[in-house]
């Protein structure tokens, strides 16, 4: 097991978020149509009714306050309690610091990042050569880390609906694409000037597989009718970045194909980019990916909602056909930018794709941060999924910022008694690099609270960041 494998990470700048989508999210635009709409009809309004409506408008802002005011009291109470104070303030800077840590590694160019995070690695594994996993009396040396960077389609097409008097018209995937790739061609240039040994120059600790983000609303099948807002085609997408797929007919021709990509030549174009440089596909609900439209899902109408899941089930079939690993966010939190991110994201959904017909049973499937810690029914209707379905992963993405996870973790699989040796084999090893600075110092600490957790045996940490990725990837 000399590779270790992070199926789950974001590699992005400042650049690449849609944050005017998040504003959108918070200000929720249709709040502020429903109370103009209210004011205007507001004369023809009786009396009683005018009185009973302001007063339900405004029960929630008095139900906040009755919860608000008692909480300030509270704090400001601890405020003059000295060592109640002291950790207050403690935890407040904490999470301050990782917050700017976040965006301070995010404003780095993506190459510079990357050999910054090997030089961690080296200095904390000096003498070892690489990541080392424990367990037991044992321990294995990772002297190579395959990193499958996560790319997501940030994009706004329905721009026109914001009432800003300057919009944000487009938030481009090329960007990010281009972006990403020439960090992982400066990383490759230029890590020797940083990382260097006395007995010599090393290899690069780094190897990169990235996802290509993908949101089938930006897109149209070329059987349908011309949509304004909607210029690209998603045959043409897919054909462009997977074409040769569907003849790998084994894992070591996969594997050979995907090795072939030089990034230290990546010229910065994005017409350079194409088959084998993505290993697999990510979607991302909260952004307003649907897996499995259907009625009451708020389309304007049912041809709007059949465009959308004839849409995704071309994804699909071409994913079945070339063998392609799909990345899906499956809990309830994220980058929420859509009304329904809850329902989208919910694994009722996927449920329901795979029962289409008996050919999507084949979709290689990864179910991501395995429902979220708090969400026990997500999670184990997750698990429910993984035991039915041969080609169905998860993985346990940002849940590592809490090294007790990996005991919690253990607890459930122990739960499912003859059935959790199947379940462990469909878990896979993710850090949502970056994303999880939120809660953790650094990308290092992230790996070695797995390295060290001595809740799984060294070989069960091995199904985690090897074979179970191998076999996701269709490496293995």
């Amino acid at each position: 097991m000399p590779v270790f494998y992070d199926s789950h990470c974001h590699i992005m700048n400042l650049s690449h978020p849609n944050l005017m989508a998040l504003l959108k999210r918070v200000f929720m635009d249709s709040v502020p149509r429903r109370l103009i709409w209210l004011f205007e009809h507001l004369g023809a309004i009786p009396l009683f009714l005018k009185i009973l409506i302001w007063f339900l408008l405004f029960l929630p802002l008095l139900v906040v306050l009755l919860l608000v005011v008692p909480f300030v009291l509270f704090m400001l109470l601890l405020l003059l309690i000295p060592p109640a104070k002291a950790s207050l303030v403690e935890k407040l800077k904490e999470k301050a610091a990782k917050i700017t840590n976040l965006l301070a590694v995010m404003e780095t160019e993506i190459g510079d990042c990357l050999i910054q995070l090997e030089e961690e690695l080296r200095k904390q594994y000096e003498t070892k050569g690489g990541l080392v996993l424990y367990g037991g009396s044992g321990e294995e040396v990772c002297d190579r880390i395959v990193m499958t960077p996560l790319v997501m389609d940030f994009g706004l097409k329905n721009y026109r609906n914001s009432k800003s008097p300057y919009k944000v018209r487009w938030k481009p995937v090329v960007s990010q694409v281009e972006d990403l790739c020439l960090g992982f061609r400066n990383y490759y240039l230029y890590r020797s000037a940083y990382i260097k040994s006395a007995e010599g120059p090393l290899p690069p600790l780094f190897e990169f597989h990235p996802f290509l983000g993908l949101n089938t609303v930006n897109y149209q099948l070329q059987s349908s009718p011309a949509r304004e807002g909607h210029s690209s085609f998603l045959e043409d997408l897919l054909e462009k970045n997977f074409s040769g797929f569907e003849c790998d007919t084994s894992p070591e021709m996969r594997r050979i194909n995907l090795s072939k990509r030089d990034w230290s030549t990546f010229d910065g174009n994005i017409e350079s980019i194409g088959p084998y440089d993505f290993a697999g596909i990510k979607v991302y609900p909260p952004l307003g990916f649907n897996p499995w439209p259907e009625e009451g899902d708020g389309y304007p109408d049912s041809s709007e909602m059949e465009r959308e899941r004839e849409k995704v089930l071309y994804l699909y079939d071409f994913c079945i056909g070339h063998n392609i690993p799909l990345t899906t966010h499956c809990n309830d939190g994220g980058f929420l930018v859509n009304n329904s991110y809850r329902e989208f994201s919910s694994p009722e959904k996927w449920a329901k794709v795979l029962e289409q017909k008996v050919e999507y049973r084949a979709l290689r499937l990864n179910l991501a941060h395995f429902g979220g810690a708090e969400r026990e029914d997500w999670r184990e209707m997750i698990a429910g999924l993984l035991l039915k379905y041969d080609n169905v992963y998860t993985d346990i993405s940002y849940q590592g910022v809490d090294r007790k996870i990996y005991g919690r973790l253990k607890l459930l699989l122990d739960s499912y008694g003859a059935d959790r040796d199947r379940l462990l084999k469909k878990i896979v090893f993710g850090s949502d690099f970056m994303i999880n600075l939120q809660d953790i110092a650094s990308y290092g600490k992230y790996l070695q609270y797995f390295a060290e957790t001595d809740a799984f045996t060294l070989e069960e940490k091995g199904l985690l960041c090897h074979e179970n990725a191998m076999r996701y990837l269709f490496l293995m």
